[in-house]
């Protein structure tokens, strides 16, 4: 006997909000009208729903977006690295046990091995009257990063695959989907291995759009870009005696501004966006002249340095867009010019390394690289100059002299402390090559780069108020 089943999917949305309506008005609209048809219908996420760039999703700590999934009618997505990374661990925990839509992850545990906060590692969905489909998530690791962030503890992702496909099939389930938020080139690695036990992986992660399904070793694997400005749909027909697939098709459909909007959706929103303008309108501080761009820049390596209390400060100027007018200036004033998502850290550099910062950083080759990735918004910035706090020299690039820190004349053999933001850890990255070498001493908890200059804003103001 065979059975067709229809997934509709999305992926990476990041918080595209205008484009999220439509691409919900859609997902209900194309249900109905497949059930009214006798399909068996199920509504999928691939990860990077949330984006804490957008200020909705940032003052209602991810909220709104669990309200948005559950209205659209989703019934599971995978976990992103914007889910995992750009929260605190407490928040991820409460937010996966507060979502109606289930949170599929199954490489990443807490540090004693159990499932995080509201976290499944699969579940089954029964369409019609006898298709079971088994799902499971999966989420890329970035290595150690989320072990040495939160305490997590990470898991063989290819050995959990197999063992909760064994589980899944041994409770029934007919199809196998596997909602990865690995990126498509590791999709198609693992497809490899996965022959034979999962059937499909809806992707993300990597933003790709694949206008048809991939096949390798008989996993079919979709994908919708990103930014809700597609809905993917794979139509699959599954013989539930073999338990195999035996036919498929898959399309994507554009949504565009013109589409009709969804009007709960909408409603949501409304909510988020009233929460939003309450958390944008507190005043950090004000200044009596314009704060340029090099100048905001510069006043972040100071926040970054006092706030790790290290011998030096710097900030690269791709995390901002732009500088600050004056009078009073609000949150929505620095998170207007200040979208990228940064984390705090202290690292070690020595003498020598920090010499050839200040030398590259006057190189237009090294400034103008393009950053995509990494927490930077809008992607494709430029990484800019550095800008340092603690340190002081005389001359330009090649012409640099008398390197000072603190006053005191740099010891090239020495390591000194930084306070920075992650970028500056990886040359490939940051474009920098003198940050080769370096080293990470400690990663900032539940804090951003922007968060701690809006910290250091808030305390300058609130000095100079009680001096005058």
């Amino acid at each position: 006997m065979k059975e067709t089943l229809t997934i509709l999917h999305t992926n990476d949305l990041h918080g595209h909000y205008d484009l999220a309506s439509r691409q919900s008005a859609f997902i209900k609209k194309r249900k109905q009208e497949l059930l009214s048809q006798n399909h068996n219908v199920i509504v999928v996420d691939g990860g990077d729903h949330m984006d804490m760039s957008m200020n909705e999703c940032l003052a209602t700590n991810g909220y709104t977006h669990l309200d948005m999934v559950s209205a659209t009618g989703y019934d599971a997505m995978s976990v992103g690295n914007n889910e995992l990374l750009r929260l605190p661990k407490e928040k991820i925990r409460q937010l996966s046990l507060d979502s109606k839509v289930p949170w599929l992850l199954l490489n990443l545990a807490e540090a004693d091995g159990s499932q995080i906060g509201g976290t499944l590692k699969s579940l089954i969905l029964d369409a019609g009257k006898l298709l079971k489909i088994g799902l499971f998530g999966a989420t890329d690791l970035f290595e150690d990063l989320y072990e040495v962030k939160h305490g997590f503890k990470n898991r063989d992702t290819v050995r959990e695959i197999r063992n909760e496909v064994a589980h899944l099939k041994n409770e029934g389930a007919h199809l196998i989907v596997f909602l990865s938020h690995l990126g498509l080139e590791a999709d198609r690695k693992l497809a490899t291995e996965l022959s034979g036990l999962v059937d499909v992986i809806v992707g993300a992660h990597t933003h790709n759009v694949l206008p048809k399904p991939d096949v390798v070793s008989d996993v079919i694997i979709v994908q919708a870009g990103c930014y809700g400005q597609y809905v993917g749909e794979l139509t699959i027909t599954v013989d539930l005696d073999t338990k195999k697939v035996t036919g498929h098709d898959g399309r994507l459909t554009e949504v565009s501004l013109e589409d009709e909007q969804d009007p709960e959706l909408e409603e949501v929103l409304k909510n988020g966006r009233l929460q939003a303008e309450q958390f944008l309108s507190e005043v950090l501080t004000a200044s009596a002249g314009d704060i340029s761009h090099e100048q905001l820049v510069k006043m972040t390596a100071d926040s970054l340095k006092e706030y790790w209390n290290t011998d030096i400060g710097i900030m690269y100027g791709g995390g901002f867009t732009g500088g600050l007018s004056r009078g009073k200036i609000t949150k929505r004033d620095v998170l207007d010019v200040c979208k990228s998502m940064h984390t705090p850290i202290i690292m070690e550099l020595t003498g020598k390394q920090i010499a050839g910062l200040i030398k590259e950083t006057y190189l237009e080759d090294v400034t103008n690289k393009r950053v995509y990735g990494g927490g930077f918004r809008p992607h494709g910035i430029p990484i800019g100059k550095l800008q340092f706090s603690g340190l002081s020299w005389t001359g330009e690039g090649e012409e640099v002299s008398d390197i000072r820190v603190n006053g005191e004349e740099i010891d090239l053999t020495k390591t000194y402390k930084i306070g920075t933001g992650t970028p500056l850890l990886y040359e490939e990255v940051c474009g920098y090559p003198s940050v080769v070498g370096n080293k990470l001493i400690e990663l900032g908890e539940n804090i951003m780069v922007k968060d701690v200059l809006m910290n250091y804003m808030k305390k300058q103001y609130a000095t100079a108020k009680t001096t005058v």
